[in-house]
C-alpha cells in the first residue's frame, strides 16, 4: 500500500538542517553519477491561463525514482505532490504533499552551495527579499556559516522590518533593515537573492571581491536578478547546466550585452560536491550559484521523509490495487 503524507507530517519528519544534509547527499550522487533526472517539463493549457510543471528524477542508490509536480493556474496557486515509487518493484510508495518542501528546499540547496563556495570566514549575509524564500535561506544559511549580521533589503519597509524581526527572535542573531540594496550588499560575505524581480536588484559593480552570491528568484529566459557584471565577475555555479542553459536569464541576457559568451558555467554543484572541480579556490574569488530547482532535489527530500515517516508509523495507508481483470505486462527494460 502507497503512504500518504501531508505537508504537516513533513514538517514533524524534518528540520531545515536535516533538508541541508539530505541535499548535501544527493548532489554528492549526483556528481558521482548514480542518480539521474531530467529538466523541468512544463506543459501549458491551450486555452487557459495554467500549466503543469513535472520534474522527474532516479536515485539508484537509494533505489527509488518520483516525480515532483505542481501546477499554477490565473489567480497564482500552486499545487505541488510528489509521487515516490519503487524501483526494484514499480510499487508506488508514497504521495506527498510538497508545500512545505517547495518552500524550504530552494533555501537548502543554497546552503549546500554555501558551504562549498563562501570563504570559511563569512559571518555577513546581505538578503534581497523578505518573502518566504528569502525566509528560507537566512534559515538554511545560518546551518552552515557562523553568522553575526544579517542585512535585508525588500522595497516595503514594514514587510521587511517584520521579517526582521521575526528572524532576529527565530536564529538569534542580529538581523537588519537595509534601506537600499546598496546597503545591504556592501561589504557581505554572502548575498542571497530571493525576489520576484524580472530586473537586477543590485549593482553588480559594488560587490566585495570573496564575495559568494545565491540567486534563486528568477529561472526564465525573460527574468534575472543579477546583472551581467556581476555575472561576468564571478565564477559560476549551476544547480544544472542543463536546467541553466534553458530556463537562466542572467545568463542569456549578460550575453547579449556581450559581456559572456555561453555558457559561461564553471560547473556543476554536483561535481563541486563530488570533488570531481575545485569550489572556492582563494580568498578573492566571486562565486554565484545559480539555482532554479532541481528533479533530484524533491525526489531525494521525498524519499527522505518517506523512509523516516515509515519508521515513526506516520501518515495514512492508500489501498491501491492492481485490477486482476486486465492481463499482466510481460514488459521487462533490458539492462
Amino acid at each position: 500500500m502507497a503512504l500518504f503524507l501531508t505537508s504537516h507530517d513533513v514538517g514533524r519528519l524534518l528540520g531545515i538542517g536535516e533538508y541541508v544534509d539530505v541535499l548535501e547527499r544527493a548532489y554528492l550522487d549526483l556528481g558521482k553519477g548514480v542518480s539521474n533526472m531530467l529538466p523541468r517539463i512544463k506543459v501549458d493549457a491551450a486555452q487557459r491561463s495554467g500549466f503543469l510543471k513535472i520534474l522527474p528524477a532516479a536515485l539508484s542508490e537509494a533505489g527509488v525514482a518520483g516525480i515532483h509536480a505542481y501546477t499554477g493556474g490565473g489567480k497564482g496557486d500552486f499545487l505541488k505532490v510528489i509521487m515516490l515509487f519503487d524501483i526494484p518493484s514499480g510499487n508506488l510508495e508514497a504521495i506527498i504533499e510538497s508545500d512545505r518542501l517547495g518552500w524550504l528546499t530552494p533555501g537548502a540547496v543554497s546552503a549546500v552551495a554555501t558551504k562549498y563556495l563562501a570563504r570559511k570566514d563569512a559571518r555577513v549575509l546581505g538578503v534581497l527579499g523578505s518573502g518566504r524564500q528569502a525566509r528560507a535561506q537566512l534559515l538554511a544559511l545560518a546551518t552552515v556559516r557562523e553568522l553575526e549580521l544579517v542585512r535585508v533589503y525588500s522595497p516595503e519597509k514594514e514587510h521587511r522590518e517584520a521579517f526582521c524581526i521575526e528572524m532576529e527572535k527565530t536564529l538569534n542573531l542580529r538581523v537588519v533593515s537595509a534601506g537600499s540594496p546598496e546597503e545591504a550588499i556592501m561589504g557581505a560575505d554572502i548575498v542571497a537573492a530571493a525576489t520576484n524581480a524580472c530586473t537586477p536588484v543590485f549593482d553588480g559593480k559594488l560587490i566585495s571581491a570573496g564575495t559568494h552570491i545565491n540567486a534563486v528568484g528568477a529561472h526564465d529566459p525573460r527574468r534575472r536578478e543579477v546583472d551581467g557584471i556581476c555575472v561576468q565577475r564571478s565564477k559560476v555555479i549551476a544547480d544544472s547546466l542543463e536546467r541553466a542553459l534553458k530556463e537562466e536569464g542572467a545568463l542569456f541576457l549578460a550575453a547579449a550585452e556581450g559581456l559572456i559568451e555561453l555558457p559561461h558555467v564553471y560547473g556543476e554543484l554536483g561535481e563541486i560536491v563530488a570533488g570531481h572541480k575545485p569550489g572556492r579556490v582563494d580568498n578573492e574569488e566571486t562565486t554565484l550559484f545559480l539555482s532554479g530547482a532541481t528533479a533530484v532535489e524533491y525526489v531525494a527530500i521525498g524519499a527522505e521523509v518517506y523512509r523516516r515517516a515509515r519508521e515513526k508509523g506516520m501518515g495514512q495507508e492508500l489501498s491501491l490495487t492492481r485490477d486482476n481483470d486486465v492481463p499482466r505486462s510481460l514488459y521487462v527494460k533490458a539492462r
